[in-house]
């Protein structure tokens, strides 16, 4: 998850922090083929369908509703990954977004 709201800038640090490795990896590329993706969807670093499908990014209410997406599409839980810009752990970002996924 990205809290950036600009598409743009969400997808590419989504496309350079995380898919791009991903979709190096053999197992996760058949998994997302299973999924309906096809080849044109793993090229540059992933497709603006498969970044946005994979990565959750905007603002800490943005990426609730994704989780909840998630709940309601039968997760009984979500992982949650902050990437952040400079490769830190996202910290900052984790504390703000407990307080908005568990309401307290």
């Amino acid at each position: 998850m990205l809290q950036e709201a600009g598409p743009a800038k969400a997808r590419a640090l989504a496309r350079e922090h995380h898919t791009r490795f991903y979709l190096e990896l053999p197992n996760y590329v058949g998994n997302l083929r299973r999924f309906g993706f096809d080849d044109d969807d793993f090229t540059g670093g992933g497709s603006v369908r498969l970044v946005d499908a994979i990565v959750a990014w905007g603002d800490a209410d943005a990426i609730r509703r994704r989780v909840q997406e998630h709940h309601a599409a039968g997760a009984d839980h979500v992982a949650i990954q902050p990437l952040v810009a400079n490769r830190g752990l996202g910290l900052d970002q984790l504390r703000e977004l407990a307080t908005v996924l568990t309401g307290s």
